[in-house]
């Protein structure tokens, strides 16, 4: 294999590691095989495979054995030929808003308090004041974590103490009949870890039904990909476009992680 640069950022490490996946031969890598050919020390690959094992790019086969998750030959091997330079978040909104039609908006955690705040969106052609959208709903009901699909997906990777004082917090007025009481929404956050990802049915506004969907990088959300569309336009049921929210919130964990962001201190 050629010898390369080696980075010293955590992003230049974690595409290196995935890069000798690939290019090792045999599908199926151990942890001293990749060590060797990254030059790292067997406990720096070991934490790199097990946060990419986290993001779903690496499968970990017991006694340190490895191979390439299903994720990494879409994601991780597009960003080693450089192309996460060029991917875009509002972009990546942009055309999944286009995909399924509705809006689609990504809401991050707020600096201070049990909030989410809305960062980014495409929209399309709707006016949500058509569908019952006011201002006053985006900064109430819009901005609450125990209510809706992103409330919910973010409050599954918060820390305690903010998933308590969302809890505290009465339904908002505003919400749709979805909207979960604490046991039903505790019951909910459970699925979301196992499932990556939270179906909303009218629980933040009358009318409007979502899927949402985290973008990760290992155990830390660093957003949520939140489609939502009213309620009878389109197929009954919105589970059937999970899997093109997840595409749009992996390409935009991707792209932060090549582009250094990384809110985890291992590895």
């Amino acid at each position: 294999m050629a010898q390369e640069r080696r980075g010293t950022s955590h992003a230049d490490r974690v595409m290196r590691v995935l890069r000798v996946c690939h290019e090792l031969p045999g599908d199926v890598q151990t942890l001293q095989a990749i060590a060797e050919a990254t030059g790292f020390d067997p406990s720096v690959c070991h934490r790199i495979l097990q946060s990419c094992v986290a993001d779903g790019y690496v499968e970990r086969l017991g006694h340190g054995k490895y191979r390439l998750g299903s994720d990494a030959i879409q994601a991780g091997l597009l960003a080693m030929a450089g192309v996460t330079e060029h991917l875009d978040q509002h972009q990546i909104l942009l055309d999944l808003q286009e995909d399924l039609g509705g809006i689609v908006v990504f809401y991050s955690l707020a600096p201070v308090g049990a909030r989410r705040v809305a960062t980014d969106y495409a929209k399309g052609d709707y006016n949500p004041a058509d569908f019952g959208m006011t201002a006053f709903d985006m900064f109430t009901v819009g901005c609450s974590l125990r209510t809706g699909a992103s409330g919910r997906t973010l409050l599954a990777y918060v820390p305690e103490p903010i998933r308590e004082i969302a809890l505290a917090e009465p339904i908002p007025e505003t919400a749709g009949p979805g909207a979960m009481d604490n046991e039903e929404l505790l019951a909910s956050i459970k699925e979301i870890r196992k499932q990556g990802y939270a179906i909303g049915r009218q629980e933040c506004l009358p009318g409007w039904d979502s899927v949402a969907v985290p973008a990760l990088w290992g155990n830390t959300a660093l957003g949520v990909v939140l489609w939502l569309r009213p309620v009878g336009e389109g197929s009954d049921d919105v589970s059937d476009h999970v899997e093109a929210v997840s595409r749009a919130a992996r390409l935009i964990s991707l792209a932060a992680t090549a582009g250094g962001r990384n809110p985890s201190p291992t590895a």
